[in-house]
């Protein structure tokens, strides 16, 4: 496998994965064994449904009464539910376990019981024998694993639900890591997939209440992400342009891809040593500066969300090794968050916002990245977000804390607003990494830490001279909105003057002559405020060399001008 070229990816999302336990406190059973017909395994799964119960908790689930609080409508679901559904997940192997680890970090759309409970999920599995793990790598590889490695640990370090990883050493005297799927895993998903399909669609016919969640849709949702974490080729595109972006970067190590011995079900990386969070007690770090750590961590994760947009979405504490102390590596890029430049800045404008205690800018924010789904009142949107606003500024609690996210959850949802499945993962890969964070430094407050470099990308977004250009884009969708809203909101004004609503009338003698004056004052220092700024733009464009986009811009601020001009003259005629 040769290392891709770098290219921009459209917006999406790797599922996250729970943090494994030990191998010792692993399963039985990796859940892929011979291969099994569409009939043993559905007898299987019906075996495990039995076992749980699974049709009288469904309709235990239905029956659910929702009660009224304040300011929302919940179900109240029985007490054992949450946890019967995960135990039943965890039994039915891989493809649902990852269903119930999706669902884990979406409380958009399942209720906050089952999502806290699902959290729990563990995807940790006895590992495949060596015999069958020889047979992969040489299949994938094309040549006998003696010819490729000097030695290979015949004994896995870890083992998940899709792969388990070995260290080996290269014929070069290199030492690496070696990833490698389970055999037969693909066909197993393949065909849960098959079984499921009809399953969910009998649910969503039949149990009305489930229809909200969109089972079938999110159904897809997962296949598809499922495909991506199966071929290994992904995931390496993916850690290389991470890879990529801290080549130079100082306290952060990314290990290499050796694409040589690498492919759709085998990946080797390069072998790096160092402290596992995991591996730590709690509250002793010795020989390390713990609060030194905790803002190397916060600052490389920012990078990755507001600057790279594309992130760590493992935040699991067997993923990231500590070096010394100012230097950590990230490991494992099988789950990322991929989110475009437009929500990235907005989810930044939100941090910013609570970080400045802006009401006014966080509301912007969120209103910017929701889509409406119903009648939206922004008046009082903003009325609910005070009490947000109030329990931030008690707390000094981030937008990452789950109160947090659930405060603005059902205010998005109670003004009929949905928030991106992005807006989630970055979430909840923050708090994760926060709580990392507070092992290494008790006193770590991610606001405080994140607040200079959050400072320091705000300021980037609004002075980088590359970003002019968007600018004036944004400058040009503003304008038209304002102009697309202009005659409602005159025929709402003229509605008001019609009814006596805006009756009132001063007149002072002998204040028109001082009026007039003061018309033209305004008008002079107005026109002159948009004419510097016109030919401020220009140059900066031509300074860029965008010449070639001068003539649309000149048209574009023509437009703009002469419609403001047209604007005071027509006010100035009516005094």
């Amino acid at each position: 496998m040769m290392p891709p070229e770098e290219e921009g990816r459209e917006e999406g999302l790797e599922e996250p994965r729970a943090s494994p336990p030990t191998l010792a406190e692993a399963p039985a059973s990796n859940g892929v064994g011979p291969p099994v017909t569409k009939i043993q395994r559905t007898v299987e799964i019906l075996r495990v449904l039995q076992k749980h119960q699974f049709f009288q908790l469904l309709r235990e689930l239905n029956q659910a009464q929702p009660q009224r609080t304040v300011g929302r409508t919940e179900v109240q679901f029985p007490k054992e539910a949450p946890r019967r559904v995960r135990m039943m997940l965890q039994d039915m192997g891989p493809t649902f376990i990852k269903v119930g680890q999706l669902l884990g970090t979406r409380p958009d759309l399942v209720p906050r019981e089952f999502a806290n409970e699902f959290k729990k999920l563990y995807d940790q599995t006895t590992p495949n024998p060596f015999p069958e793990v020889r047979e992969v790598v040489e299949e994938e590889l094309g040549k006998p694993i003696e010819e490729v490695f000097d030695s290979f640990d015949e004994q896995p370090v870890a083992s998940a639900s899709i792969g388990q990883v070995h260290f080996a050493t290269l014929k070069t005297g290199e030492r690496v890591a070696v990833k490698v799927q389970h055999p037969g895993i693909e066909e197993r998903i393949a065909l849960d997939f098959e079984i499921l399909e009809p399953i969910v669609a009998f649910i969503e016919r039949v149990f009305a209440g489930s229809r909200i969640w969109q089972p079938k849709a999110h159904l897809e949702e997962l296949r598809t992400m499922l495909g991506k974490e199966l071929d290994y080729s992904y995931e390496a595109h993916n850690h290389q342009r991470v890879y990529q972006n801290f080549r130079n970067y100082p306290g952060v190590k990314i290990p290499q891809i050796h694409w040589d011995y690498s492919g759709k079900r085998v990946l080797t990386l390069e072998y790096i040593d160092g402290i596992k969070l995991e591996d730590l007690d709690e509250g002793g770090i010795p020989h390390l500066d713990g609060e030194s750590v905790a803002r190397v961590i916060t600052e490389a994760m920012g990078k990755q969300i507001f600057e790279d947009r594309i992130f760590h979405a493992d935040p699991s504490p067997g993923n990231l090794l500590i070096l010394d102390s100012h230097t950590v590596a990230f490991l494992d890029f099988g789950a990322v968050g991929i989110v475009t430049r437009r929500r990235a800045e907005r989810v930044l404008g939100l941090l910013g916002g609570f970080m400045r205690d802006d009401l006014d800018m966080v509301a912007q924010n969120i209103i910017e990245l929701t889509t409406k789904t119903g009648e939206f009142d922004p008046a009082a949107f903003r009325t609910d977000l005070e009490r947000i606003m109030e329990f931030h500024e008690q707390e000094r609690a981030s937008a990452a804390n789950p109160r947090m996210l659930d405060m603005i959850i059902d205010i998005a949802e109670q003004h009929n607003m949905l928030l991106p499945p992005d807006f989630m993962l970055i979430t909840r890969s923050l708090f994760q990494f926060e709580g990392m964070c507070r092992r290494l430094d008790p006193n770590y407050e991610l606001v405080e830490v994140l607040g200079p470099s959050l400072q320091e990308m705000l300021f980037r977004r609004y002075t980088d001279p590359s970003r002019q250009k968007d600018a004036m884009i944004d400058i040009g969708i503003q304008t038209a909105e304002l102009i697309k809203a202009a005659p409602g909101r005159v025929n709402n004004i003229l509605r008001k003057l019609d009814q006596d609503e805006l009756a009132m009338n001063l007149h002072l003698q002998g204040m028109d002559a001082y009026q007039e004056s003061q018309h033209r004052n305004v008008l002079r220092a107005s026109t002159a405020g948009i004419a510097g700024a016109v030919i401020l733009a220009a140059g900066i464009i031509i300074g860029l060399g965008q010449s070639g986009d001068l003539l649309r811009f000149g048209l574009v601020a023509t437009i703009v001008v002469l419609l403001w001009l047209f604007g005071l003259l027509w006010m100035n005629g009516d005094t």
